[in-house]
């Protein structure tokens, strides 16, 4: 499990007051019992967390921890190129 995917998880667990997640990456936030309202919370505390802009429709064209993880590494890795150019 990616070092995001854990975080992930472990800002679900708190947001969902839920037990361990790790096997349910994979399934869809509407079954971790979050409603619309519940994920528009938890997106904004992981865009809090990791320092990133998330588009609500890019966040739900996969809506898993799973899929949310490799759209915030990609934001982390898009956000860290124009940095490392100018270095």
């Amino acid at each position: 499990m990616s070092n995001t995917l854990d975080q992930l998880c472990t800002i679900a667990q708190r947001e969902l007051g839920a037990e361990a997640l790790n096997d349910k990456v994979n399934t869809p936030f509407s079954e971790l019992g979050m409603d619309s309202l519940g994920l528009v919370d938890f997106m904004f505390t992981v865009e809090d967390h990791f320092h990133v802009n998330i588009e609500h429709d890019r966040a739900l064209q996969n809506p898993t921890l799973t899929g949310l993880a490799a759209l915030v590494d990609e934001l982390i890795a898009a956000k860290a190129e124009p940095a490392a150019a100018a270095a």
